[in-house]
């Protein structure tokens, strides 16, 4: 709250209180609810802060590595939100799975933001994530649940070369469950797909 008062201070414009920019939305999203924060940049650990949790895998699958799943499912999500730093810079081929939802939804939101002139900062808000579990049912599929607890702001960029700069447009804090699908592509995981199972705007459920 008192990063989103000093910002506003700033800009001399408060955030708009209905908007929603919920990271990640996959299923036909309206535009104002498409959204996301990681580019094909170096990772930006200020912005994406996984906390330390022991993940839980299927005791019958004597070939599942959880912790080769965990490190790169932190870069691959590092990557993921810092695409909207610069939406119209960000290439979704190096986190995303050829031909999959997560390619698709994600290029469709950086084409929106691009559009918009919206984005996020590296220093303004964080997403911090936790795997709660994480199981295989085949040698190229692992789902992940992950819990979010995401501070991100958003801001209109259309006015950055103003005196008024960067307008606040979204800061709602955002409590996610997220099933996250990775798929293995020439070798390497990748991200194939995401569903948002539970969130809310007032309610952290997440320990993170």
């Amino acid at each position: 709250m008192v990063i989103v008062i000093a910002i506003a201070l700033l800009t001399g414009c408060a955030a708009p209180t209905q908007l929603s920019f919920d990271v990640g939305e996959s299923a036909n999203p309206e535009p104002s609810m498409l959204g996301g924060n990681v580019t094909a940049a170096p990772i930006d650990r200020a912005s994406i802060d996984p906390a330390p949790s022991p993940p839980s895998n299927d005791a019958d699958d004597n070939t599942f590595n959880a912790v080769e799943i965990e490190e790169r499912f932190a870069s691959l999500i590092a990557d993921w939100a810092r695409c909207f730093h610069r939406p119209g810079a960000c290439d979704v081929s190096l986190s995303t799975a050829p031909e999959s939802p997560e390619r698709m939804r994600l290029a469709d939101a950086l084409a929106y933001y691009a559009t918009e002139q919206l984005r996020t900062k590296p220093n303004e808000g964080r997403l911090e994530w936790r795997i709660e579990s994480i199981s295989t049912s085949s040698e190229d599929r692992v789902r992940l649940i992950t819990c979010e607890y995401d501070t991100r702001i958003f801001f209109d960029a259309s006015m950055s070369d103003t005196e008024l700069g960067d307008i606040i447009l979204d800061a709602t804090v955002w409590t996610r469950r997220v099933e996250w699908v990775l798929a293995k592509s020439n070798d390497t995981w990748r991200l194939w797909s995401r569903r948002i199972e539970r969130r809310s705007p007032a309610e952290k459920f997440c320990k993170v």
